[in-house]
This record gives C-alpha cells, sequence and structure tokens, in this order.
C-alpha cells in the first residue's frame, strides 16, 4: 500500500470514529437556546427542556443561562454564597467550576462559562452513582449554542 491510500485509510478510520463519538451523544439546550451540553444519547430530557437524566435517574443535568444574573463576576459570586459545601476547582476568565454537593445534597459539579460581557451559561450535573469523571465530562461540554 503507498503512501497516499494509507493516508486516505487513516482519514476514513478517524471520520468514522469520529461520526459514531457524535452519534453516542444528543444535544440539551438551554430553554432559552442560548446554552448547550452534550449527554450520553440514551438520557432522557427534561419536559421543559435546559435539563436530563440518565435512564436510572441517577445522574442528571441542568444547562442555564439565567437572565437575572448581569455578570460573569456576579455569577460566580453566587455560586459561591449558594454552594458552601463545594471547591473551586478552576477560576479563570474563561471557566468557573466547582465540585462538591449541590443544594439537594447529592455530589455535583458545578460550571459557568461567559459567552458576552452580560451574559453565561451554567451546568450542573449531579450525580448519586456513577463517577465524577463523568460528570465533569458532561459540564466540559457545556458552551454556547451554536
Amino acid at each position: 500500500m503507498n503512501t497516499r491510500n494509507v493516508v486516505a485509510v487513516i482519514g476514513v478510520v478517524l471520520a468514522a470514529s469520529s461520526f459514531t463519538m457524535a452519534a453516542d451523544k444528543q444535544t440539551i439546550k438551554s430553554r432559552d437556546g442560548s446554552c448547550q451540553v452534550s449527554v450520553p444519547v440514551n438520557w432522557v430530557p427534561g419536559d421543559i427542556g435546559g435539563s436530563a437524566d440518565a435512564p436510572d435517574h441517577k445522574v442528571s443535568m441542568a444547562v442555564s443561562s439565567p437572565k437575572m444574573i448581569d455578570s460573569y463576576a456576579e455569577a460566580k459570586q453566587s455560586a459561591q454564597t449558594v454552594y458552601k459545601n463545594s471547591k473551586v476547582t478552576v477560576n479563570s476568565p474563561t471557566e468557573f467550576v466547582m465540585e462538591g454537593q449541590s443544594i439537594t445534597g447529592k455530589p455535583d459539579v458545578y460550571r459557568i462559562v461567559p459567552i458576552s460581557s452580560s451574559k453565561v451559561c451554567i451546568v450542573e450535573v449531579m450525580y448519586q452513582n456513577g463517577t465524577v469523571e463523568q460528570a465533569r465530562e458532561i459540564a466540559s461540554s457545556l458552551h454556547a449554542a451554536k
């Protein structure tokens, strides 16, 4: 097999694997449609939008872009006030992440990203069983909707 054929085969394999990975996920958007998160394809979207649950209901997530928060700084300050049993794990100009305990007492990963000077996207992933790694993976997929 010559080099050109090897490159072509590698390209086909990479394209197929990225298609499979995309097929294993579904997009959940915030109610206003400005933010989105990727969750496993077998998750059940919530009735009111902006949320989804694992089939066994042991992991759930909610994505939002609150209108009552006027800035990224305000969102970060509010999160630290509300989630007193959580630890800040990332605090940068482009993302803010806390891990610990939700207001319902379940373990969680909470992430905020700014999408404009006055608008943020927020996701909270709560879990009873499962791993923090799965919650982190879902939270890390948060971004402005396309």
